[in-house]
């Protein structure tokens, strides 16, 4: 479900918009979603190198830029999801800044584990994921099995089960040489640090480094399949989404004429 109205953005600003992006992708069977690696490909690719943009949002998801191979990309698992749910529980913030509170508690490998176990982590991509599925009925119902932990330590396990599910995944598709980290969860020093330690061998560096503001990446990507969609090209990739085929994606609402 895609909120908003595109006809009031259109009449309020009187700017021509566009949106609706994700069902043309979806009428052609694909998930409508992750649309931004064909982003990561235009701006982020590399003829030799192989490359993985992460985006640490609600969710994590990744982008497979590895040479000579058509590009991937799916959702790993939460990102700063659960984070930043069970940090407002107990803290009343947002979220946990740069994850000093999850540095005071100890991973509980029992409940890891117990998460680590959710068949979605297994699935084979594509694959897309979001709040209706990892929320806090999610997590209570794994902390249920694992009754009396303190919530400090529920904090350091959730950043290490974002870490692990991510790590996991970027192994599974050989490893990279580079992972540029985008999102709010590249501000999360405990996400960042533990990412550097289970991939060894591998640069975990910010997109900000590469020319690309990992605040704005999002933002910067849809205006950049809005400008394709204007040029009539297509913005999909079926190797991402799992369409049967490149698609133009969403609608042109113009402005009315004076």
């Amino acid at each position: 479900m895609q909120i908003g109205d595109n006809n009031r953005v259109a009449a309020l600003t009187g700017i021509t918009t566009v949106g609706d992006f994700r069902r043309r992708d979806m009428a052609y069977g694909g998930q409508g979603a992750p649309l931004v690696p064909a982003f990561h490909l235009a701006v982020l690719g590399h003829p030799t190198e192989k490359r993985i943009v992460l985006n640490i949002g609600g969710i994590a998801n990744i982008s497979l830029l590895l040479p000579g191979v058509a590009v991937k990309g799916y959702d790993t698992g939460p990102g700063n999801m659960l984070l930043d749910s069970w940090n407002w529980v107990h803290n009343h913030t947002a979220y946990d800044d740069n994850g000093q509170w999850a540095a005071t508690g100890n991973v509980n490998t029992q409940l890891l584990q117990e998460m680590l176990a959710d068949p979605y982590f297994s699935r084979s991509a594509p694959k897309s994921t979001g709040r209706e599925y990892f929320n806090t009925q999610w997590l209570h119902y794994h902390l249920a099995k694992v009754p009396n932990v303190f919530p400090e330590d529920v904090q350091a396990t959730l950043v290490e089960l974002t870490a692990i599910s991510i790590a996991q995944q970027v192994q599974l598709n050989g490893g990279c040489e580079r992972l540029l980290v985008c999102g709010g969860g590249a501000k999360n020093g405990q996400i960042m640090h533990r990412l550097a330690s289970l991939l060894p061998g591998t640069e975990v560096s910010l997109t900000d480094k590469y020319g690309l503001s990992g605040d704005d990446m999002e933002a910067l990507a849809f205006a950049w399949l809005a400008a394709r969609t204007m040029a009539n090209e297509p913005g999909n990739l079926p190797s991402v989404t799992g369409a049967s085929r490149e698609t133009i994606l969403g609608a042109i609402y113009p402005t009315n004429p004076r």
